[in-house]
């Protein structure tokens, strides 16, 4: 059976649903309404509901539908994803295509089949008039040959919202797609308006005829099909009348339409009207709606070819691609470069389509590549489209031809501005003697209701922004007219005045509203910066503007970016670094930009000769120059420097010129800052009481200061720098519970402070270890995993090692030996290449140990000789009784070591009795635990069990809580073996009890209500 019958002029249907396919037309109608689907998904629909109930192969589809063209499965599945989605599968319970995994695609909605039928009303001419100037009934609207793609919500919303609201304005930019959602609305609100639907197109009207009411009235009463002299007319002729007007491109006789509309909505109470412009019509009862662009994915997002469809400027493109060019596929490998040219592109759906027409021409790669010459690209539009729609240029002459001309000079001075501005910096750079403040800010107004323009109003002040493609236009024209350097420039001076001015309020503001006001200026920030360094420049200015710049990088945790700018900042002013400078202005702005760089070093590029040198003449400087806020900044990098290098005692010695300098400021976080700094170091050469004595006084006297000062001097907030060494301390010393509550805390805090190298501190030196050291797997992921994002995404190159470190060390945790080994060697060669000490030993000897329970003890004996080496050297001690229990164990494992067995037991005893005497020197408990349970296990190998279980219960017995922790588990499993390999009877006679034998008995501990196991008894 043919498709059509011959000469009958009927032919075959398949109805499913609401829906009818014609399939020797390829036409699907959504009740009467034609649905848009590109070619080659309507193909693959025709194909599966002729075969409906059957599977039909990948392979046979993809035969039948690319017939002369290779595509993979990705493009396959991208449009049976699109037919799902265009169908509403899902809606109401609606199933039309099903996957068979391994087979194919089935068809499994019931089909109806006719061999005949009449010409679907949708596709019929509209009847004729019923009599001379009667109103027609039906629709004059223009059949759409394409679908509306990302607008399926608005166009519900609106259908919903016209009948009550009866008069709404489209609003929205060139190109943006205010006619295609009105022509769709009217499409779907028809059927509700006895008298049909009448589309009024004013872009014919000429400039010539602006405010031509008589004309603009003609115009209606032609589309109406009637006869009329003036607009008040109107009122009368469509009084009785359920209608809905369409007034299409109404921007440029704005005036005309609003008298035009008031009349008709006064005089016709069944009239409704759906108008669109560039600008509201500022008409009585409008409502306006304004169009955004269509969704691009961000630039961080990953996603393959089935989720970027779920963007609708990705679909749009993709449809359009298809359309024009019949071997484009969409897969995986093309989401990438279909979502730069989507962003390129604002998601204007009209430069969308443009660009998708040049495919042919340019390919995808050379589509993205010019994206920067979007004029020249975008130049082959539909030659059926209005011609101001046919090229992207003429799209915007449009609407810039309708402008006054000191709109026009606004919007050329905006141009500069490479991203957000608020409503005074506009002022400062666009203002002159001839354009006053009053001006520009009428002129803001203006473009902003004509579309040119976007206000952002979601936080508590208003910013403005141009699109990429008006920005590009405006830019051409203030190119041309010859005033383009002196608008850089003043740009460049209105954001150095502007982070000046942002540095004074940093301690006066809350950060939200700081970051609201300032953290947008980035994007005006690197254009300045390229300009003023760049041949026409001005390298001075750019100096200044970099100074001035250091907080905003600083808070927004911009290192990477910070160093280089002030690398090349310095770069210009390397004749001023000596240290012989008198005081003033270019002294101290060297000395911010030293500072900053070695900061910025410090956590870019971890440990290095150039960061004591910087930071040296920093501090060289500012004694010079007396300044004691700068010279805390450097003995706080060269600090850091010098720890991160794991030399300990100097670190100790710098906290004490720290102190004598902190003791000089006003600020009581540098006193603070001072003792934290005095007893991290003491703890990490293994004097754990006095470094949490000296930490916990601080905490102490510890104030929330009401300003932010610290943030930009020590890179932290303090409090929660302070959790981070005192969380580890808590572990040590046997306060387990508390010390991953203080972690979480830490995080916590850090997160709600917003600032991402108090976080990131926080997850890659405290939360990660302490949730590994305490066996709470869970967490540990879940730190791991925050540190690896925020070091991904701020560049910071150390952490983002220990991310990966703490990886594969949870991945040995779970039992995934061979990866996590793998890459835990990979992650410690990154360390030392780069030279990052901190807590490094103590890696070293969870990589040892985690080599012996692998069965490879010779190496780990190797690396646990190191770790003790660097240890003894350095004299890094906090983690001592750790490496030597870890040793011990590997001089158990076989004979690797090359000693007897029975020497190597003699050996392992020995270390794990100096582990046990380091951990009560230092009284650290957590650490003597593990030594315990090391020596207990070998005793009991040795048969002296009540000797094993005695030390155990004696270590074990002076904890007050992290009973549930995983060391303390593991005491108690054993104490339990230990007592019944003594065969006790009292407590054996309990262990068979009511409690089970895997389950000693508990204790109270004092506290109220609060149980705790009990170890085992002594026999």
């Amino acid at each position: 059976m043919t498709d059509r019958t011959v000469g009958s002029g009927s032919e075959r249907l398949l109805a499913f649903g609401p829906f009818r396919l014609l399939p020797g037309r390829k036409i699907l109608l959504d009740g009467d309404a034609p649905l848009r689907l590109g070619s080659r998904a309507l193909d693959i629909l025709i194909v599966l509901v002729d075969r409906a109930g059957q599977v039909v192969a990948k392979d046979d589809l993809v035969a039948s539908v690319w017939p002369d063209t290779f595509v993979d499965d990705a493009n396959l599945r991208v449009n049976i994803a699109a037919l799902r989605k265009a169908l509403g599968e899902g809606r109401d319970g609606a199933r039309y295509i099903a996957n068979v995994p391994g087979r194919g695609y089935c068809f499994v909605a019931p089909v109806i089949r006719s061999d005949t039928v009449a010409e679907p009303a949708a596709l019929a001419p509209p009847p004729a008039p019923s009599g001379a100037g009667a109103v027609m009934a039906a629709h004059n609207l223009p059949v759409r040959l394409t679908r509306v793609v990302g607008r399926e919500a608005l166009i519900q919303t609106l259908s919903e919202q016209l009948p009550a609201r009866r008069f709404i304005t489209l609003v929205g930019p060139g190109g943006i797609g205010k006619t295609t959602v009105a022509l769709a609305l009217a499409e779907a609100a028809a059927a509700g308006y006895a008298d049909g639907v009448r589309f009024v197109d004013f872009a014919p009207v000429t400039d010539a005829t602006l405010g031509d009411a008589t004309l603009a009235a003609s115009v209606l009463a032609g589309a109406l099909g009637v006869s009329v002299d003036s607009i008040a007319d109107l009122g009368a002729i469509l009084q009785d009348k359920n209608l809905l007007l369409i007034l299409d491109n109404c921007e440029h006789v704005v005036g005309t339409a609003a008298v035009l509309a008031e009349t008709v909505l006064r005089g016709a109470s069944g009239v409704h009207i759906l108008a669109t412009s560039r600008e509201p019509l500022r008409a009585e009862g409008e409502w306006v709606q304004r169009l955004a662009s269509l969704e691009t994915p961000p630039v961080t997002a990953s996603a393959d070819a089935a989720q970027a469809l779920g963007y609708s400027a990705v679909a749009l493109f993709v449809e359009r691609a298809t359309a024009c060019v019949d071997t484009f596929t969409f897969g995986d490998a093309e989401v990438p470069l279909v979502a730069e040219i989507c962003r390129g592109l604002d998601g204007i759906p009209l430069a969308i389509e443009l660009a998708a027409a040049r495919l042919d021409l340019f390919g995808l790669r050379g589509l993205a590549a010019r994206l920067n010459d979007r004029f020249a690209l975008l130049v082959r539009g539909r030659r059926t489209a209005l011609p101001r729609h046919q090229t992207l240029r003429a799209m915007l002459d449009w609407s810039y031809e309708l402008l006054p001309s000191a709109e026009r000079a606004v919007l050329h001075r905006l141009a500069v501005f490479a991203g957000g501005f608020t409503m005074e910096s506009a002022a400062t750079v666009a203002g002159d003697t001839l354009l006053r403040q009053t001006d520009i800010l009428v002129a803001l107004s203006n473009l902003v209701a004509k579309s040119l323009l976007i206000a952002d109003v979601s936080g508590n002040y208003v910013h403005y922004k141009l699109l990429d493609m008006t920005r590009a236009y405006a830019l051409e024209k203030l190119t041309e007219s010859g005033d383009l350097p002196r608008l850089l420039r003043r740009h460049a001076e209105c954001h150095r005045d502007l982070l000046v001015r942002a540095e004074q309020e940093w301690d006066r503001r809350p950060t939200g509203e700081w970051l609201d006001v300032y953290g947008r200026q980035i994007d005006n920030l690197r254009a300045a910066l390229i300009w003023a360094f760049g041949p026409d420049g001005d390298a001075s200015l750019g100096l200044s503007l970099t100074a001035a710049a250091v907080p905003l990088w600083m808070q927004l945790s911009l290192m990477n970016e910070c160093r280089e700018a002030v690398r090349r900042a310095l770069d210009v002013a390397a004749p001023s670094l000596s240290a012989e400078l008198v005081p003033g202005p270019d002294a101290e702005r060297v000395l911010r930009l030293l500072s900053a760089l070695g900061l910025s070093l410090i956590y870019t590029k971890g440990p290095a000769p150039e960061i004591r040198a910087v930071l040296g003449q920093a501090l060289t400087l500012a004694r010079h120059l007396d300044n004691v806020d700068y010279q805390l900044r450097a003995l706080w990098g060269l600090y850091v420097e010098i720890f991160n290098e794991g030399r300990y005692s100097q670190a100790l010695e710098i906290s004490e010129q720290f102190r004598a300098v902190a003791v000089r400021s006003a600020d009581p976080v540098d006193l603070m800052a001072a003792d934290r700094l005095r007893g991290f170091a003491l703890h990490l050469i293994g004097d754990h009481a006095a470094g949490r004595r000296y930490i916990e006084d601080g905490l102490r006297r510890y104030v929330r200061p009401d300003h932010r000062g610290h943030l930009v001097r020590y890179q932290y907030d303090q409090r929660v720098a302070a959790c981070v060494p005192l969380s580890v301390i808590l572990w040590i010393q046997g306060f387990p519970d508390q010390a991953a509550a203080m972690v979480a805390m830490a995080v916590e805090e850090g997160q709600l402070v917003g600032h991402v190298l108090t976080l990131g501190y926080a997850l890659a030196t405290a939360a990660c270890q302490v949730s590994l050291l305490v066996g709470d797997l869970a967490a540990a992921d879940r730190y791991v995993g925050m540190l690896q994002d925020q070091a991904a995404r701020h560049g910071l190159g150390p952490w983002g090692v220990l991310g990966r470190y703490f990886k594969h060390r949870l991945q040995v945790a779970r039992g995934e030996s061979a990866p996590g080994l793998a890459g835990m060697r990979a992650a410690i060669g990154e360390l030392e290449a780069i030279n990052f000490a901190l807590r490094y030993i103590g890696y070293l000897g969870e990589w040892a140990e985690a080599l012996g329970q692998d069965g490879q003890a010779r190496e780990g004996l190797e690396v646990i000789g190191q770790a003790l080496a660097r240890s003894e050297t350095r004299g890094i001690r906090w983690v001592m009784p750790e490496l030597l229990r870890v040793k011990g164990e590997l001089l158990l494992r076989g004979d690797a070591s090359g000693i007897a067995r029975a020497g190597a037991a003699q050996a392992a005893e020995v270390h794990f009795q100096d582990a046990l005497a380091w951990a009560r020197r230092q009284e650290a408990l957590s650490w003597e635990l593990r030594a315990a349970l090391s020596l207990a296990r070998l005793w009991r190998s040795q048969g002296r069990v009540a000797d094993a279980h005695a030390l155990v219960q004696g270590v074990y017995g002076r904890f007050t809580e992290g009973f549930m922790t995983a060391d303390l588990s593991a005491a108690r499993d054993l104490m339990v073996t230990l007592v019944q390999d003594m065969a006790c009877p009292l407590v054996s006679g309990l262990l068979d009890g009511a409690i089970g034998p895997a389950r000693p008995p508990s204790v109270r501990d004092g506290r109220e209500g609060e149980v705790i196991p009990f170890p085992g008894v002594a026999c």
